[in-house]
């Protein structure tokens, strides 16, 4: 079983790796053991396992690391590019700093409030570091 059902995004002949990575997420969910990953598409650049990252929440800016990566087709990939369809696990990002919303009596991360943010390259513009 994999964790999206659709094919790659069609781009153009050659993708601009060089590009700063913005990734649109989709749909976020936590793997018991291992984190929150987060599904979506690649709309520019490239990323690669271990690379600095942001999560862009609204008007906050939320340092992180990317620690896997998966696409459809493969498991383990070394990298995503512009037009991939992939998940990426980020590291760095607390449960207390996502937004959250009662459920049950208890908080839990309101995936609905995470759709459509971005993952980007870590900028110096961001006072991350």
């Amino acid at each position: 079983m994999t964790l999206f059902g659709r094919k790659r995004a069609p781009v153009g002949e050659t993708v601009d790796v060089a590009a700063p990575f913005v990734f649109r997420v989709g749909d976020v969910f936590t793997i018991t053991g291992r984190g929150r990953v987060f599904t979506g598409t690649v709309e520019s650049g490239a990323v690669a396992v271990n690379a600095p990252a942001t999560l862009l929440v609204g008007d906050r800016a939320l340092p992180a690391q990317v620690k896997r990566l998966e696409t459809r087709k493969r498991r383990n990939p070394v990298m995503l590019i512009a037009g991939d369809v992939g998940a990426i696990e980020l590291e760095g990002v607390d449960t207390d700093d996502l937004p959250l919303r009662v459920y049950g009596g208890q908080m839990i991360v309101d995936t609905s409030a995470l759709t459509g943010a971005v993952i980007r390259s870590r900028q110096s513009s961001d006072g991350l570091g």
